[in-house]
């Protein structure tokens, strides 16, 4: 089982550098389109800057359903990633985003059966066969 763990762990660092890959592809053409309309402000460059903005959304979200699924199969790195530095991951903690908010938000939404549904939650992502 480390094994696979490291597996996912590397597959969820490549899914975030590639993400950030196409993030550095993205920016110069934002930049350049957001200096151009400044200077012109023709509706052509409103266009291409509503197709672009679309891509980047669209970029997010495919990254964020990679994310989501490989977290079905290993949570701990959905939290603080290891290949985030100690101040990205504080940052995210500031941010707002802690286990323990994912947690409450679970017992919201269950109700008073939290503590079962997230003993099997955990072992079947683990990959145990609960009983």
């Amino acid at each position: 089982m480390g094994s696979s763990s490291k597996n996912i762990e590397q597959a969820q660092e490549c899914c975030y550098h590639e993400w950030m890959s196409l993030q550095s592809q993205r920016i110069p053409e934002l930049k350049q389109l957001l200096a151009q309309r400044r200077s012109h402000g023709d509706e052509d460059n409103d266009n291409k800057l509503r197709e672009l903005t679309g891509k980047i959304i669209g970029d997010f979200k495919n990254y964020a359903a990679k994310r989501a699924d490989l977290a079905h199969r290993c949570s701990s790195n959905y939290y603080a990633p290891t290949w985030n530095s100690p101040l990205e991951n504080a940052l995210i903690w500031m941010g707002g985003c802690r286990p323990s908010s994912f947690f409450r938000l679970v017992y919201a939404l269950c109700g008073s059966q939290t503590e079962i549904r997230v003993t099997q939650f955990l072992r079947n992502i683990d990959g145990y066969e609960s009983s």
